[in-house]
């Protein structure tokens, strides 16, 4: 089946759309802030669990997890404030926009699959959204990599030394 040129439009809708949505959710979420709660939050766990492996007392213990809680809800507002903005932005363009373009019974063939103009909509938004959300995760690991330590915990244990002196 030949190619539609009328899902150009829609392909330039969903990439619009995704970089959009990318661009606001790094413009509101604040991704240092987010990286520096992360480093935050585990340095709290591993604390938490050291407190743990010593016997702390219980209330010791109460208040770093109420620490950790708070930082964790903290993490979470910030996560959540750009889908104030980009939710009711992808409502108007599926509901609103996209079926004064297209009817929608209308449906267009996308790599091998049919697919109505808002369901091709949506699946552009999601790959090319994907696409750009590791590519910005793997730029701002490697822009941070040696401020934070980006959610790995380090192992509590020590080695033991390594003794090559003969005894």
């Amino acid at each position: 089946m030949p190619f539609d040129p009328t899902i150009t439009i829609i392909l330039l809708i969903g990439t619009a759309y995704a970089i959009f949505s990318v661009f606001m959710q790094r413009k509101l979420s604040n991704v240092d802030k987010m990286y520096e709660l992360r480093a935050t939050m585990n340095q709290k766990t591993k604390e938490l669990m050291d407190m743990a492996k010593n016997n702390a007392p219980k209330e010791q213990m109460a208040d770093h997890q109420k620490q950790l809680t708070s930082i964790s809800m903290q993490s979470m507002k910030n996560q959540m404030k750009p889908m104030l903005l980009i939710l009711p932005v992808l409502a108007v363009v599926e509901y609103v926009v996209l079926p004064h373009i297209y009817p929608a019974t209308q449906t267009f063939t996308l790599l091998g699959l049919t697919l109505s103009s808002q369901l091709a909509f949506i699946a552009v938004a999601f790959i090319v959204g994907i696409i750009l959300s590791i590519s910005f995760s793997i730029y701002d690991r490697r822009r941070l990599k040696d401020k934070y330590n980006f959610g790995l915990l380090q192992p509590s244990h020590k080695e033991p030394p390594t003794n090559t002196q003969p005894v």
